[in-house]
């Protein structure tokens, strides 16, 4: 049955706080320990011997009937999306929607966390479609909804006409039953009573819907409803036959065990659902039903999620399109979605299936056979190098996991490698014919693994971490499980025959450990990625180009030019973004520049980029303007601060407003102070005056160089600006460098440094004189620069960054001068304008904060200093 779909409010943002997330993980991983312990209450006295013999046991009319039942299940699946368009009026092949249905459910139905699954994939490929986010939510509701009413309709059912059997089997009341299938079946004539009001307007969460209408709503259970009869009989069909349970009795018992399985939030219920099952479904062999539960499990997961990733390999195959016309080949898109996570699953399943197999008995033909043909050192280190092979796999899946080409050469290898030890090992060749599938399946792919970032580099995440360790848990549990017959002595370790399975277990269960940390110290011990794949340094002269015929850009674009920042340019050389790497954070600085045309397709590529090198893109110091574009990306937007905008066309020293900067300016002249702006290019005579005052400025300041946000003095840098300069009787003492837009409408100025000799007041005479002369050049507007941390909210609805940073600004005010700076640049009447910090939601905000401080102080110890 297909797992339900999420509600998607307003866009996909599918992130979670971390503290519900940990919470949620904890929660998970407790329910698991706790079924895995039901589980091994009631099969500890089982035998693993027994319970291939029953595996083996099942008929082929079984597996037929159960294959049926899957079939049953997953056309019913795709008519969930099918009607659900209908009620939304959106009218697509049924191939298409066939197609991404089936995949996307076999993906989810296995791998579970619907909302980052199904749900992601629902949202991207019918926004594609067309539909808005809202009609998307929609779709999940309605699917959602119908989804339980047809395990209520069909549970409740088999309650009423099965009552009598429930007494005899469950020792249930009839009574207790009956009322149990009346309240179900009274709750699907409550949904067919409700949605078969056409123009009923219905809120769900904070989507309002409008009810679809009896055949809508009765499509709907029907399709559910055949869903939950065709998955239940898969199972149904492989049970003991002495359950005593009629299809009809079965059906609230399997409906009970999804429940509870899905409420569970494990991938498939797994553990929870065979629980559920073990405990409630009669039989005098256990063994018996642990092998139905085996068989389900491959029969109505793993066998779809294999077509799907059959489907979805024939995308990556060129001209694959000859061979899936039509829905297949127009819902591509939906194979760059899903191969990564198809292919990451079934490399998890692989390394965990080898896991399996080293730590559990092997059959005795194949083995025997083997040790005909081999010697006893190739069979032993053959079944000691598998278990490794399946303790790599469950890592390398993470990297594939995330796209990186790396993982897919070390997957292929390490499958190759496995299906080769399998063989020498001595285990049936049907384990051999697993492993080389999925190579095959995985050679496929090659084009959805295109990251270059190494595998040491992938991100490590607590679920899988959990994965991997749950994975070599099962795997070793079902190792003492097989052979806790055989009594331990110390010989064991040192045993070695062809017979010698217990000697081999306990070597692979001492070897994982070992394993694990290898791979961990390696991971620690690489250095961290430095390049960035992009080519090398880009010509100044051609920046500057840029910058004096750009149409798009703000006046800190002149920053392009102090030699510290890789670039992203367009095709046509004519815009470029300029960006510092931090950690896994690509760091653009301020917005791109250069032709307006261009601004949207270049920071596409950027985002695109950094996704090939698994890099996190984020924008530092953007305006509300760049908003829109951040969000088409997937990012969030966190204000940082404000920038003080003069707007010099109305800017004077005239009136009572302004009287404290006339009083500053006349003061100046008294004491001799006078203006002029050096031309671009003019200044070499002057460098040595200026590096001199820079230098005392530094002093004076117990500071140091900054950069990537902030200029610096180098000759280079400065030769490209005018100079405004304050002179003291013809000497100068005080300088800064101009930075324009190329259409002269802002200005700003970027380093400025006065010396010993200086009075007081220069910078506001260097101000002053600055906004009149720009303002009779016809700037209109003088960029004062910003104000960090200013303007934050620490309202209790805020986010915690944005309370954070406000409680900084109030508190550490003392050290570092937020509102002093900010006071300083009120008093030129400025125009506030908020600057954002743009980067994907979660975690990296905060993260990428700190990275650019560091890009910004040039490392740990340049944070604490004053610049």
């Amino acid at each position: 049955m297909a797992e339900p779909a999420p509600v998607l409010d307003d866009a996909p943002a599918l992130g979670l706080a971390p503290w519900k997330r940990w919470l949620g993980l904890a929660v998970v991983a407790l329910v698991f320990i706790l079924a895995i312990a039901a589980i091994h209450a009631e099969i500890r006295h089982l035998s693993v011997h027994k319970i291939y013999a029953e595996l083996r046991a099942l008929s082929a009319s079984q597996i037929l009937l159960a294959l049926a039942g899957v079939l049953v299940s997953y056309v019913a699946i795709t008519g969930y999306d099918t009607l659900a368009l209908r009620y939304a009026r959106k009218r697509l092949a049924y191939g298409m929607t066939a197609f991404a249905s089936f995949t996307s459910y076999a993906l989810s139905n296995t791998l579970g966390l619907p909302l980052l699954t199904g749900g992601a994939v629902r949202y991207r490929l019918y926004s594609v479609w067309g539909l808005t986010a809202k009609q998307i939510s929609v779709l999940a509701i309605v699917t959602g909804i119908t989804l339980y009413i047809g395990a209520l309709a069909i549970g409740g059912a088999g309650l009423i006409l099965e009552a009598a059997r429930f007494e005899t089997v469950f020792h249930i009341p009839a009574a207790l039953a009956y009322a149990l299938g009346a309240i179900c079946l009274a709750a699907v004539c409550a949904f067919l009573f409700l949605a078969g009001q056409p123009g009923r307007t219905r809120r769900v969460r904070s989507v309002e819907f409008t009810t679809p209408g009896l055949p809508v709503a009765t499509g709907q259970l029907v399709i559910s409803m055949a869903d939950w009869a065709g998955a239940s009989l898969v199972l149904f069909a492989v049970l003991p036959p002495d359950t005593g349970l009629s299809y009809l009795t079965f059906l609230p018992v399997f409906v009970a065990a999804c429940f509870l399985g899905g409420i569970s939030g494990l991938p498939g219920g797994v553990g929870v659902f065979e629980a559920v099952i073990l405990l409630m479904v009669p039989t005098e062999s256990n063994e018996a039903l642990a092998a139905s539960l085996i068989a389900y499990r491959v029969l109505y997961y793993l066998i779809p999620l294999g077509v799907a990733a059959v489907l979805l390999a024939a995308h990556q195959v060129p001209n694959a399109g000859k061979q899936l016309k039509g829905a297949a080949t127009r819902a591509q898109d939906i194979t760059e979605i899903f191969a990564p996570q198809v292919f990451s699953l079934i490399a998890f399943i692989s390394g965990a299936f080898m896991l399996i197999s080293a730590t559990t008995p092997t059959l005795a033909g194949p083995l025997e056979a083997a040790a005909d043909i081999l010697p006893l050192p190739v069979i032993e280190l053959s079944h000691f190098l598998a278990s490794i092979i399946g303790v790599l796999l469950l890592i390398v899946a993470l990297g594939l996991r995330q796209k990186l080409d790396h993982a897919w050469t070390i997957g292929m290898i390490l499958l190759m490698l496995g299906a080769g030890l399998t063989l020498l090992k001595g285990a049936d060749p049907h384990e051999a014919i697993i492993l080389v599938v999925s190579l095959a399946l995985l050679a496929t792919s090659r084009k959805a693994f295109y990251r270059k970032t190494p595998l040491s580099q992938a991100r490590l995440t607590l679920p899988w971490i959990l994965a991997i360790l749950g994975a070599i848990s099962a795997a070793v549990w079902l190792g003492f499980f097989s052979y806790e017959h055989v009594a331990y002595r110390d010989e064991l370790w040192w045993s070695f025959s062809v017979n010698g399975q217990t000697s081999r277990f306990l070597r692979v269960i001492a070897a994982l450990p070992i394993v694990l940390l290898l791979a961990s110290l390696w991971r620690w011990l690489q250095p961290a990625i430095t390049k960035s794949g992009t080519p090398g340094p880009v010509d100044p002269a051609v920046l500057k180009q840029i910058l004096d015929t750009a149409e798009f850009g703000y006046s800190d674009g002149g920053l392009a030019l102090l030699g510290d920042k890789q670039f992203l340019m367009s095709p046509s050389g004519q815009s470029f973004i300029m960006y510092g790497v931090r950690g896994r954070h690509w760091i653009a600085m301020s917005e791109p520049v250069g032709k307006r045309d261009e601004i949207s397709p270049l920071v596409w590529a950027y985002r695109e980029q950094a996704d090939v090198y698994g890099a996190v893109p984020v924008f530092y110091s953007v305006r509300k303007g760049f908003l829109p574009l951040a969000l088409d990306l997937g990012l969030t937007a966190q204000k940082i601060g404000e920038t003080a905008l003069v707007p010099l066309q109305a800017f004077s020293l005239e009136g009572p407003a302004r009287s404290g900067l006339r009083a500053s300016h006349k003061r100046a002249l008294r004491d001799g102070l006078s203006f002029d702006v050096i031309a671009q290019g003019g200044c070499e005579d002057d460098l040595p005056t200026l590096r001199t005052i820079s230098d005392e400025w530094l002093a004076i300041h117990g500071g140091a160089e900054k950069s990537f946000s902030l200029g610096r003095f180098d000759p280079d840098y400065l030769r490209h600006f005018p100079i405004a300069v304050a002179r003291l009787e013809g000497n100068i003492v005080a300088f800064a460098n101009l930075m324009s837009t190329a259409d002269g409408r802002e200005m700003a100025i970027d380093l400025m440094r006065y010396g010993h000799a200086a009075p007081k007041g220069v910078m506001d005479f260097l101000f002053i004189e600055l906004m009149l002369w720009g303002k009779a050049q016809g700037v209109q507007t003088f960029d004062l620069g910003m104000a960090p941390l200013s303007g934050l909210e620490d309202h209790r609805l805020a986010t915690l960054t944005s309370k954070l940073g406000a409680f900084v600004y109030e508190h550490a005010n003392k050290i570092y001068g937020f509102e002093g700076l900010r006071n300083y640049k009120k008093k030129f009447d400025p125009d506030w304008e908020p600057l954002y910090l743009v980067a994907p939601a979660g975690l990296s905000l905060p993260i990428a904060l700190g990275d650019v401080a560091m890009l910004t102080s040039g490392g740990l110890k340049g944070m604490f200093s004053k610049g």
